[in-house]
């Protein structure tokens, strides 16, 4: 149980934690052309810090150097994931922030070349087997497209900016019907503000992401409420285990008990071995629960959700605690070695 609540409170910490304290905390969608340089002066009225606004066309990719998509990428990879559906395609003059060239280099100027350039995702690049200057083809608003691989990119995904899979060279889908969309930062306080500019701009999709966040650790609390209650009934199915193994040997440590009194081992004696033979059970079960728990979150943290892991030195309680508890327990299911008269279990034995 205190490794589901340990990941879910330290997952949403550490996240939000590395986010800067001026991360976007609204996301704008579907801002129509003819509203565009009026919703970015009510953003600069509003004082909030906001990204660039990127122009949003959707298309699909449908081949690379002339071969269709679906024979070249596998199954549920993220190449699979991102041909399967329109992507949100955009073009920009300048690197986004969080973006940083792995292939390639960035271009300077407008599409010279009867093939203008796009900039790919490297994760995509690595399922759709893509390199530099591959030839891909979309078909956007009805119509296909020819592009030219120019540069490959890693995006950070984690800093609350609009992202994109596939972003082209400046002036080549600008013919095209577009939205626009942008992220930017509000301080508390200002929610008439957003609903005025709600209102003002109906079109206009505002997403709050404190609100997500809010809904995600609702989600998360119960799921892991869920969880802890099964781990409950587990640790009582341990504990009636302990107590069956317990009563199976019982015979066995009354006949050991009568014969160690009967040469004159004091009950104190035999009350002090119990209680390190169960605690030294109980700790070593909690060390081996504390080491568990620390290789579990050091993997998933490394491997799984790329955060930064630190040592949790309050698991070193669990051994204590385990200790405790089946000492407590081991203690109390062999009492009846303990109380037995050793002249009447000699002469049953």
């Amino acid at each position: 149980m205190g490794l589901i609540a340990l990941l879910r409170g330290e997952l949403l910490d550490t996240w939000q934690n590395q986010l800067p304290k001026d991360a976007p905390n609204y996301f704008a969608l579907n801002i129509l052309p003819a509203d565009k340089d009026t919703f970015g002066a009510r953003l600069l009225e509003l004082q909030a810090q906001s990204a660039p606004l990127y122009p949003v066309v959707p298309g699909r990719l449908i081949s690379i150097n002339g071969a269709p998509v679906q024979e070249i990428v596998s199954k549920d990879s993220s190449g699979d994931r991102a041909v399967q559906r329109d992507l949100s395609l955009t073009w920009a003059a300048d690197l986004p922030p969080g973006n940083k060239l792995t292939a390639g280099s960035w271009w300077t100027a407008q599409p010279t070349d009867e093939i203008p350039g796009v900039s790919v995702e490297a994760k995509v690049a690595d399922s759709l087997k893509l390199k530099l200057n591959d030839h891909l083809v979309f078909t956007v608003g009805g119509e296909n497209r020819e592009a030219r691989v120019t540069s490959l990119r890693e995006i950070n995904w984690d800093n609350f900016q609009p992202n994109f899979f596939m972003i082209f060279q400046p002036g080549t889908l600008k013919d095209l019907p577009a939205t626009y969309l942008t992220s930017f930062y509000l301080a508390p306080g200002h929610d008439q503000q957003i609903v005025d500019l709600s209102r003002a701009f109906p079109a206009v999709t505002i997403l709050q992401v404190e609100a997500l966040l809010e809904q995600l650790r609702s989600i998360l609390a119960q799921v892991t409420l869920a969880v802890e209650y099964v781990l409950l009934f587990v640790l009582a199915a341990g504990m009636a285990v302990l107590f069956s193994g317990l009563q199976a040997t019982l015979d066995e440590r009354i006949r050991q008990g009568a014969l160690l009194r009967a040469l004159g081992a004091e009950r104190k004696l035999l009350v002090k071995v119990r209680r390190i033979e169960f605690g030294l059970l109980g700790a070593v079960s909690g060390l081996l629960a504390a080491l568990g728990t620390e290789l579990v979150t050091l993997v998933l943290y490394r491997y799984a959700f790329d955060l930064t892991w630190h040592p949790h030195p309050w698991l070193l309680l669990l051994p204590v605690i385990g200790a405790v508890l089946i000492g407590g327990a081991g203690v109390f299911g062999t009492r009846r070695a303990l109380n037995a008269s050793p002249l009447t279990v000699l002469r049953e034995g």
